[in-house]
């Protein structure tokens, strides 16, 4: 079963193997893979590969694009 069909199957109340896992891994990610939060905030690729990181060492089933307002804030000048 993969992500997709485990979440599908769990809304719609069917048989899961294992609960998805969707957990948010924000701070954690950064860590995981020894980069200052900053970076984590303000650098997309830094992002990607902190989630991509966790999502496969934590078997995830969603990949997060999310750094709460930090980079919508930098990139207006705050």
């Amino acid at each position: 079963m993969n992500s997709l069909s485990r979440l599908q199957h769990r809304l719609r109340g069917e048989p899961v193997e294992r609960i998805p896992n969707l957990n948010i891994m924000m701070t954690f990610a950064a860590h995981f893979i020894t980069q200052p939060l900053a970076k984590y905030y303000l650098d997309h690729r830094i992002l990607v590969e902190a989630n991509l990181a966790v999502m496969e060492a934590f078997e995830l089933d969603i990949v997060q694009a999310i750094s709460d307002p930090y980079r919508e804030a930098a990139d207006l000048g705050a």
